[in-house]
């Protein structure tokens, strides 16, 4: 059998893997990123393609590390947008420039804006009533409007411009649960070995004895849909608690069709949980933020998702950096959210210090993955209750 080495072998086409696959490729390494089912599938197409600033998270208390960490993520993606940097997204979309925050009026709306500004500095700035967009005044809604320094990236497009540029090296894997056996079975030879797969990484650890010390957490989520969206929206909409009510970004479906995905509050339970707690908690977060406006033709959906990440070192919440967990050449990686991904790849870089072969490895011999589709273009719709 012909002897195949790569300098880095990744398990995982997810933001994580892509990421890393593009940053080293790049970087002239010899690298092969293998999947088994989808490039994007699972936690990364399921994301609402926000790259957070570390503002929803300091409403909940946790200005410190993470909202620190997490405030400068918009200009690496920024930059990567424009071609800068070590990855090129300069051929993705990005669906808004920031996120909206809708404040209500009282004790917690002027809490939130106290925190924003104090997270935010001047990447924060309040609208004026008189220069709200007219559907954001149509639908009823009042109180204060804060643009943040928060885009919103059309996640198809970031898989494609990410499995585009290297797509020569992005091959299926036929035994995601033997992975070290597919390496061997196909004379396949790596320096190091990364695996980024958020929900397998901890079973492929176990089962090759490198758990020791190793702790990862599962964060349910149940996201909803909502079809026959009135506008497009990329909001979070604020309640009375240090939450919002809801996170809304929107998309469009192959028929011209808006729907609102739903995160925040109304995803935030297990996701076993009834599809009908969902929109019940979504129309009751509408009718405080949006009053006027009447949801009685639209189609609702949902989405159940675990967030499988390394555990937390603040309070058990939500970890405050991407986890590495290292046993010699091997990594075990998870980037915790979307926004962190360059910063996982720029972990990972540090600890691979071997320099690069500059050499291109043929992986043609194995067959090619295809992309996800959208959830909401997978989606079962109801109609309303």
């Amino acid at each position: 059998m012909a002897q195949r080495h790569a300098d880095i072998v990744i398990f995982g086409a997810g933001i994580a893997g892509l990421w890393a696959h593009n940053r080293f490729r790049r970087a002239g390494y010899n690298v092969l990123l293998l999947e088994s089912a989808t490039i994007g599938g699972g936690q990364t197409i399921a994301s609402q393609g926000i790259i957070h600033s570390g503002l929803k998270y300091a409403f909940a208390g946790k200005i410190n590390k993470l909202a620190a960490s997490i405030s400068a993520m918009p200009d690496l993606w920024r930059a990567a947008l424009k071609g800068e940097g070590p990855v090129d997204l300069s051929a993705a979309q990005t669906n808004a420039d920031s996120q909206m925050l809708l404040i209500p009026p009282g004790l917690m709306g002027g809490l939130v804006g106290l925190v924003a500004k104090r997270t935010l500095g001047n990447n924060v700035h309040e609208i004026t009533q008189k220069s709200w967009p007219e559907y954001i005044t149509d639908s009823g809604f009042k109180g204060r409007l804060v643009y943040m320094d928060e885009p919103v990236l059309d996640i198809p497009s970031v898989l494609r411009a990410l499995g585009g540029a290297y797509q020569d090296s992005i091959r299926k894997i036929d035994t995601p649960d033997e992975p070290m056996a597919f390496l061997e079975r196909h004379g396949i030879t790596a320096d190091h070995i990364i695996f980024t797969g958020a929900a397998s990484n901890h079973a492929i650890a176990r089962h090759l004895h490198h758990d020791k010390g190793l702790e990862t957490q599962a964060r349910p989520l149940l996201m909803g849909m909502l079809k026959n969206a009135p506008f497009p929206l990329y909001a979070h909409c604020v309640g009375s608690s240090d939450k919002p009510l809801a996170t809304i970004t929107t998309h469009t479906l192959p028929g011209g069709d808006l729907v609102w995905y739903l995160g925040g509050g109304v995803a935030e339970r297990p996701k076993d949980a009834p599809p009908q707690d969902v929109y019940k908690a979504a129309k009751k977060a509408f009718q405080t933020s949006f009053p006027a406006l009447d949801f009685t033709t639209s189609q609702w959906a949902v989405l159940p998702i675990d967030r499988i990440e390394g555990k937390s070192s603040i309070d058990g919440w939500m970890p405050d950096t991407p986890t590495i967990h290292q046993q010699g050449h091997i990594f075990y990686s998870w980037p915790t959210k979307l926004t962190f991904a360059p910063l996982l790849a720029e972990r990972l870089a540090e600890k691979i210090t071997a320099p690069p072969s500059n050499r291109l490895g043929d992986w043609s011999f194995l067959p090619e993955v295809p992309y996800a589709k959208t959830p909401w273009e997978n989606a079962q719709w109801n109609e309303d209750l």
